[in-house]
Formats: structure tokens, C-alpha cells, sequence
């Protein structure tokens, strides 16, 4: 069963954003200014389970629009960064799923 982490999206007091991500198992928070600390505390912390995780994302209802726009196009860019490794793993899980399953459509 995967670990379940949330990450929150708030305003800050200079008007910025901030992530503060909570892994609910150990109830560890930590407060990542930027997506890639973000990513690298995702990284550490998911580690810890073996990647075995399930993140779940929430915003404050003070986040401004304007901080919204800026985080969804950030992740944008880094999903198109990462696009291609992010379709390698999901085609090799796809692939392991099917052959552990016994199920091949072209029988």
C-alpha cells in the first residue's frame, strides 16, 4: 500500500508561494520554496518507502490566482522536461502489468 503524501500550496508573507509537503505515515512536514526542492525532498522522503507513494495535492484558499497560473506553468515546464522518462517508467509498468497478468491481446 503506498504511502500517502500531501502537498499543500500556500501563499507566503512576500506575496510568493510555498509547498509544504507532509508524508501522513512518520507525520513529517517540510517546506519546499521552489519545485525543485520540492522534487528533491519528494525524491529523499518517497525514497525512504520505495517509491512506493501517492501524492495528493491541495491548495489554501488564499492562494492567489496569479500564484496558481505561476505553479501550474512551472510544472508544466517540468513535466515536458521529464516527459519522456515519465513515459519509459509508465510503458515499463504497463509492460511488467501485462505479462505478470498472463493477458496478451494479440491471442
Amino acid at each position: 500500500m503506498a504511502v500517502k503524501f500531501i502537498s499543500h500550496v500556500e501563499q507566503d508573507a512576500t506575496g510568493g508561494w510555498y509547498i509544504r509537503l507532509t508524508d501522513t505515515l512518520e507525520e513529517k512536514e517540510v517546506i519546499c520554496k521552489d519545485l525543485e526542492e520540492y522534487a528533491e525532498q519528494i525524491e529523499e522522503q518517497g525514497g525512504e518507502y520505495g517509491g512506493d507513494i501517492e501524492v495528493v495535492w491541495t491548495r489554501s484558499n488564499t492562494l492567489s490566482p496569479s500564484n496558481y497560473q505561476d505553479l501550474s506553468e512551472k510544472m508544466a515546464e517540468l513535466n515536458k522536461k521529464y516527459k519522456d522518462e515519465i513515459d519509459k517508467i509508465n510503458g515499463q509498468e504497463d509492460e511488467q502489468v501485462n505479462n505478470e497478468s498472463g493477458f496478451n491481446p494479440n491471442d
